[in-house]
């Protein structure tokens, strides 16, 4: 595996278990952040891995059809890819209204730091 794609899988990771701490403490937006975060950075790493080069972007959809393309099985529905788009935006003010619910709640929160568990896989596995 190269460097730089364990590089990204270790933020990944982090960025993981900063969710699951953060849900303890109730601190629904931050885990919403944090879930996209590992999700966004594994897939970063996949593209990584295979040399391609991605831009600059935060989008879940954008990065998961490219991982796609390369050949690589990833186990995140275009549902799931769109919950994490709109869930990313919540590090904003509710009141800038770029959420279609206002603020991340309980349950915003459980469904993303699921995902990200689940996809997870991938840093746990490592990249073949």
């Amino acid at each position: 595996m190269k460097k730089e794609t364990k590089e990204w899988l270790k933020i990944a990771l982090e960025d993981l278990e900063a969710a699951e701490c953060l849900m303890d403490k109730g601190l629904f937006r931050m885990v919403c952040y944090h879930s996209q975060q590992a999700v966004e950075k594994t897939l970063k790493a996949l593209l990584t891995e295979k040399e391609i080069e991605f831009r600059r972007t935060h989008n879940i959809i954008d990065l998961k059809n490219a991982v796609i393309a390369t050949g690589y099985k990833i186990d995140i529905t275009e549902e799931e890819a769109v919950f994490l788009n709109s869930i990313y935006r919540a590090r904003y003010p509710a009141a800038l209204g770029l959420l279609p619910d206002g603020e991340p709640q309980r349950i915003d929160a459980e469904k993303a730091l699921s995902i990200a568990k689940r996809f997870s896989s991938i840093i746990e596995e490592g990249i073949r």
